[in-house]
């Protein structure tokens, strides 16, 4: 296993570290503090490269990749990048384009994978999918289209939409692909705490009129947006321990030239141990998710995976227990936008949200665990343990 992250880590480097260092890194900050999203010509790149198009299928030009290999390159591309945003958004083109050729639309996967389409998931509305306010009802031939969706991450440069509406005769979920330069369709750039370069914004759509073949999924849309969480969570967490290895790295580096009290700061031993608690987490971090990606192409529920939820809610927990460290360990530098500490802490924080919110997971890894303790038969020892104590 060490051997085949060891030749992945090297495959990036030869391949991609150019790019990120070149071409990614320079301007990330300065992105970062005017609110800017990541530069729509560096996904055409991106695409050029084949980073867009490695875990795709050879039939639309990728590369065809094990979800494994593309989960360590997401991880990489991450540690390497100054540009929070790249590994996400990375991840979510190539989620949306395995989905469209799964739904037998391999014209728009194919076009993903080049780095000619961005085409962003738009499900989020803060309520529950069959109480969506966006409903789809039959107009003609086609559909016609109303609604908000209020937080949509790449839609500052997208050139397209997966929508997901309420069909207004069935209540049932479809899903549609929505074109920006659609008439009606309205794209607002949505202000964040963190991961500014995302390009988050409010999809508004007003008499939308779509023609037929618009339509993506045309019942039970809800099934394949699970489908697409199930490995969008392990690849979250992918990135998230990308950066705090990154971050780590730094923060080391930065504490071995400061003094206090005429030694070496990393010679105090309260600073010794706050950094072995961070390398603790980072190391528990990666373990666990490289544990997730090891059974991702396994049989395990293509709705819901445990492993991955598990990983995803652990890794939040622990990216912002390491951002903070680092940054308490900076003094008032820690607080300061032109050091990297804040900014972790902000991005971290919005990594925490994606693909479920921390108490959401916990839930559903609840709810999971009771329904498979209802299935199994109750082993024999379990009728002596006590129920409490006397």
């Amino acid at each position: 296993m060490n051997d085949r992250i060891a030749a992945l880590d090297a495959e990036v480097e030869r391949r991609f570290g150019r790019f990120i260092r070149e071409s990614v890194n320079p301007g990330a900050e300065d992105r970062d503090f005017a609110c800017e999203p990541l530069p729509r010509e560096l996904l055409s790149e991106a695409g050029r490269l084949g980073l867009l198009g490695f875990p795709l299928p050879r039939d639309i030009g990728g590369e065809g990749r094990e979800r494994f290999e593309w989960g360590i390159v997401v991880e990489e591309v991450a540690r390497r990048s100054r540009d929070t945003a790249l590994a996400s958004v990375i991840d979510l083109n190539a989620g949306v384009a395995e989905l469209f050729f799964t739904l037998g639309r391999a014209d728009l996967a194919r076009q993903m994978a080049a780095g000619r389409l961005v085409c962003p998931p738009a499900a989020f509305e803060s309520r529950d999918p069959f109480d969506y306010v966006t409903i789809a009802s039959q107009a003609g031939d086609g559909w016609r289209l109303d609604g908000c969706k209020p937080f949509v991450g790449g839609a500052v440069y997208a050139e397209a939409f997966l929508v997901y509406a309420k069909e207004n005769e069935s209540g049932d979920i479809v899903a549609l692909l929505v074109e920006r330069r659609d008439a009606g369709v309205a794209v607002e750039p949505l202000p964040t705490m963190g991961l500014r370069s995302m390009g988050f914004g409010s999809l508004r759509l007003k008499d939308v009129h779509l023609s037929a073949d618009r339509l993506v999924v045309a019942a039970d849309a809800l099934s394949t947006m699970n489908t697409y969480l199930r490995n969008r969570r392990v690849m979250t967490a992918c990135a998230v321990v990308g950066h705090m290895r990154a971050l780590f790295d730094t923060c080391v580096r930065s504490l071995n030239g400061r003094q206090r009290g005429g030694r070496s700061v990393l010679e105090h031993p309260n600073v010794q141990r706050t950094v072995g608690e961070m390398l603790t987490a980072v190391e528990a971090s990666r373990a666990m998710v490289h544990h997730a990606l090891t059974g991702i192409d396994g049989t395990r529920d293509r709705f819901f995976d445990p492993v991955a939820t598990a990983a995803k809610e652990f890794v939040a927990e622990q990216a912002i227990k390491v951002g903070l460290a680092a940054m308490q360990m900076h003094g008032g530098e820690g607080y300061m936008s032109r050091y990297p500490w804040e900014r972790f802490v902000r991005d971290a924080l919005g990594l925490v949200g994606g693909q479920g919110a921390q108490e959401m997971l916990l839930i559903q890894l609840g709810q999971h665990a009771a329904l498979g303790m209802e299935a199994s038969t109750m082993p024999p020892w379990a009728s002596r343990v006590p129920i409490s104590s006397p």
